[in-house]
């Protein structure tokens, strides 16, 4: 039997999975993939990418490019509607708070791709980069000791079977995770919320559908009671309703039984179509217990399931990969501690939480009002707080203050404290403007005023002891601030620095300057690292 050596094993092909592998390779930390599917995702069955969480996944050069590509060119506003049907009376129309306009926290425009094409572009850089993708490949074993990951995968064309020998286990291996299972790692949560058909189709849809100027339709009348959502290509929707799997499964869903859905779906009686595919598939609202056991790390639907009502599942999944994929390269690399991946579950797990919270708060409030024992007891965090403002707290993350207990804050307003994202703020250096997250890469970047020399002094001293790299950039120096915002956005002054996570968190921060910043910033490095 042939046995691999590789870093991480990553089990599961999907969003998560995908980024996990193209975020470590960037970061030169190779990996072996394996999916159950025989591709990528066939259709669009979520969609976007917001621009929180393509700030991330654009450092791969190329990747925001071949992203634009095949997006869109208009994601319609993002708007969703509740109505009859596609082409009859409106009841609500929902939008976005302050439109789709996030110019002011991100350097990063919305992507309105579908889930089938962004797995495709994640798939083509993970690839270009050096990461083996094996698809029609399950896993059907695994153990951890002190020493590793040993697993037994299965190509299931062949029938042949490898070992595979990995520093670390990725689960990224869907809702029904069988690697979470066989940990024994419980979830807990809502739970299944419905069971619902998708029925995919192609029909001439470019009138229909422009002139609503929707992303995303839940419709109901008298034939049909169900949602509606658009994809990349003009002339294929999606339709799905609930279903009984105890009556009913895909077989009894014929082509002329989808075919009236669809027409009465849509409101037009005649409207010819073709049926491509029906998919059952379970909306649930469920967070694993944990998200670690030794070496496994659970990430994206493993992790987390939620309703699409607000088009956070991807953008979670992806973003468990960015989080998680710098500390395993740090780890890997020998820069960090062990113990700096503990702070994985520490940071992600309540956001997983919070956003599910939101997730089903809307699910209530658009799809099911007579629901409402499905509610979060107390505040569901604002949608754009959860989506871009949500805090990280762990020992990777210094205080610079009293912690108020808040999970998010305003990301149209941000403290610039530890714990929180980067602020958005556009500079120039050698005469081109640049977004401060965009000059965040692979590794910390430390931000000072104009007196912050000691700072940077101190940043050169420590990655000297350390062995790791800081790059420093002093804003009124190396950056010029033409609106004098920066500073006020970070919190520091003249003398003070911000020190930023290669994942774009605020690790540390001192508002002023320190007599003794090299022992100051060494201490903090250190603890942020784990060692």
């Amino acid at each position: 039997m042939q046995t691999i050596r590789t870093p991480v094993l990553v089990v599961g092909g999907g969003l998560a999975g995908l980024s996990s592998a193209m975020l470590l390779a960037w970061r030169g930390v190779q990996s072996l993939v394996v999916e159950r599917h025989a591709s990528t995702a066939r259709w669009p069955q979520a969609r976007g990418v917001n621009p929180c969480t393509l700030e991330v996944l654009r450092v791969v050069p190329g990747f925001e490019d071949d992203l634009r590509a095949v997006s869109p060119p208009s994601f319609m506003d993002f708007k969703i509607v509740i109505a009859e049907s596609v082409t009859g009376h409106e009841l609500k129309v929902i939008l976005p708070p302050r439109g789709m306009d996030t110019s002011a926290i991100s350097p990063a425009p919305m992507s309105g791709a579908g889930q089938d094409r962004i797995e495709q572009v994640l798939l083509q850089h993970a690839r270009h980069l050096g990461a083996d993708v094996r698809f029609s490949t399950v896993m059907e074993r695994f153990s951890q000791d002190a020493d590793g990951v040993n697993a037994t995968v299965r190509d299931m064309q062949s029938g042949a079977k490898m070992q595979v020998h990995a520093d670390f286990l990725i689960a990224a291996d869907g809702n029904r995770s069988g690697i979470r299972n066989s940990l024994g790692i419980g979830v807990h949560g809502p739970g299944t919320l419905s069971n619902n058909m998708m029925v995919f189709f192609e029909a001439n849809l470019q009138g229909i559908v422009k002139h609503s100027g929707f992303v995303l339709c839940y419709l109901q009348n008298p034939k049909f009671a169900g949602g509606f959502m658009t994809s990349d290509d003009p002339n294929v929707g999606a339709v799905s309703v609930e279903y009984d799997p105890q009556k009913e499964s895909v077989a009894d869903y014929t082509e002329g039984r989808c075919v009236e859905m669809v027409r009465a779906a849509m409101g037009v009686p005649e409207l010819e179509l073709k049926v491509l595919d029906v998919k059952a598939w379970e909306m649930s609202a469920r967070v694993a217990n944990r998200l670690q056991s030794g070496r496994v790390f659970l990430a994206g639907d493993a992790a987390h399931t939620m309703p699409p009502t607000g088009g956070l599942g991807g953008q979670t999944a992806m973003q468990d990969a960015a989080n998680l994929a710098w500390k395993l390269a740090m780890v890997l690399q020998g820069k960090a501690s062990p113990r700096l991946l503990d702070t994985y579950e520490a940071e992600r797990h309540p956001v997983a939480e919070m956003t599910v919270a939101r997730q089903v708060a809307n699910y209530v409030e658009r799809v099911r009002p007579d629901r409402q024992e499905l509610s979060v007891p107390g505040d569901v965090v604002d949608y754009m707080a959860v989506a871009g403002g949500y805090r990280y707290r762990s020992s990777a993350i210094i205080p610079d203050g009293p912690d108020d207990g808040s999970p998010a804050e305003n990301p149209f307003e941000p403290s610039g404290q530890p714990g929180f994202r980067l602020p958005h703020v556009w500079l120039e250096r050698d005469g081109s403007r640049v977004s401060t997250l965009d000059l965040v890469g692979r590794e910390f970047v430390l931000f000072a005023g104009r007196e912050g020399a000691v700072w940077v002094a101190a940043a050169t001293a420590a990655t000297e002891k350390l062995g790791i790299a800081v790059e420093c950039y002093r804003i009124g120096v190396e950056l010029v601030d033409q609106n004098s915002t920066a500073l006020a956005r970070l919190g520091i002054s003249e003398g003070g620095a911000s020190l930023v996570r290669p994942d774009r968190f605020v690790a540390w921060r001192c508002r002023e300057g320190d007599g003794n910043a090299c022992e100051v910033l060494r201490k903090a490095l250190t603890q942020i690292l784990g060692r």
